[in-house]
């Protein structure tokens, strides 16, 4: 199963999709996405690792030698493209950045259609880290 985690100080349930309690510095999985300029002809800043996402929101890792605007779009695949809000930088080395994000006018149907895509995305990703630690212990 996914990892999730309730957070009082939080509105919506977040979905983990790494280690929460190993530093990002060091984490390995996460679900690829590519940020783009919010402008009509926007061009693509870079591409970037989601760790975690609710429906109010995604956290990310970018690369800290580009310059992410406070409002970009997000993209998942083709057919999925979403505006966020920058509300949150951290830097986690010297070159990753984490992100707190915060969805601006994605309908709550796009937000749960995105949640379900990346929950199976999540849920494969623990999968194969169980199988792995499992043949580990088993030789």
């Amino acid at each position: 199963m996914p990892i999730t985690k309730t957070d009082v100080s939080r509105k919506y349930l977040r979905w983990y999709f790494c280690a929460a309690n190993q530093p990002h510095e060091v984490q390995t999985k996460g679900v690829p996405v590519t940020l783009w300029q919010s402008s009509l002809f926007g061009s693509q800043i870079c591409k970037a690792v989601v760790k975690d996402m609710s429906l109010g929101g995604v956290g990310l890792l970018a690369p800290l030698s580009k310059n992410v605007p406070d409002v970009i779009l997000v993209q998942y695949d083709e057919r999925i493209r979403m505006a966020a809000e920058v509300v949150y930088r951290r830097q986690v080395s010297d070159k990753l950045v984490f992100l707190g994000l915060s969805w601006l006018d994605a309908k709550r149907e796009q937000r749960l259609k995105l949640l379900r895509l990346l929950s199976k995305k999540a849920y494969r990703l623990s999968q194969d880290s169980a199988r792995t630690t499992q043949k580990t212990a088993d030789e």
